[in-house]
C-alpha cells in the first residue's frame, strides 16, 4: 500500500506540473503573436514584456523543472528505463524543453526591442507545443512497442 501511495503522489505531481508547464507553452507563443503587433515604444509593449517575464519566471520555469523531477522519479520508481515508448516520450520532452528555451530567447529579443519576426511566424510556432503534446500523450496512453 505504501508503495502504491508513493507512485500515486509522484504521478499526481507530475500531472500537475506538466499541466501548468503546457498551459504556459500554449499561452506564451500566443502572447508573442499579439506582442509582435504593437509598437516597441508603447505602453502595451511594456505590458506584454511584464506578462511574458512573469509567465516564464513564476509558472513555466518552475513547472519545467518540476515536471522533469517528478517524471524522472516516476521512471526510477517504476524501473522502466528501457521501454521504447518511454524513450520516444523522453525525446519529445527534450524537444519540448528546447522549445521552452527558444521561447525564453524570443522573450529576451522582445525585451531588447530587436524582434524582427512577424505575427505569422509566431502563429506557426504556436503549433509546435501542440504537436509535441499530442505525440507525448499518444505515447503515454497507448504505450506502443510494449
Amino acid at each position: 500500500m505504501e508503495n502504491l501511495n508513493y507512485y500515486l503522489i509522484l504521478k499526481y505531481f507530475h500531472i500537475v506540473f506538466v499541466t501548468t508547464w503546457m498551459a504556459g507553452l500554449f499561452y506564451l507563443p500566443r502572447l508573442f503573436v499579439y506582442h509582435s503587433k504593437v509598437k516597441s515604444n508603447s505602453s502595451e509593449y511594456k505590458i506584454f514584456l511584464t506578462m511574458e517575464y512573469k509567465l516564464l519566471k513564476y509558472i513555466m520555469n518552475p513547472s519545467l523543472v518540476l515536471s522533469w523531477v517528478f517524471g524522472l522519479l516516476l521512471v526510477i520508481h517504476l524501473e522502466i528505463y528501457n521501454e521504447l515508448w518511454l524513450n520516444l516520450k523522453f525525446s519529445m520532452v527534450v524537444l519540448m524543453s528546447i522549445f521552452h528555451m527558444y521561447c525564453a530567447r524570443i522573450r529576451k529579443i522582445f525585451e531588447s526591442g530587436m524582434n524582427r519576426n512577424h505575427e505569422k511566424f509566431f502563429r506557426w510556432i504556436n503549433e509546435i507545443p501542440t504537436i509535441l503534446f499530442l505525440i507525448i500523450i499518444f505515447l503515454v496512453v497507448f504505450k506502443p512497442f510494449v
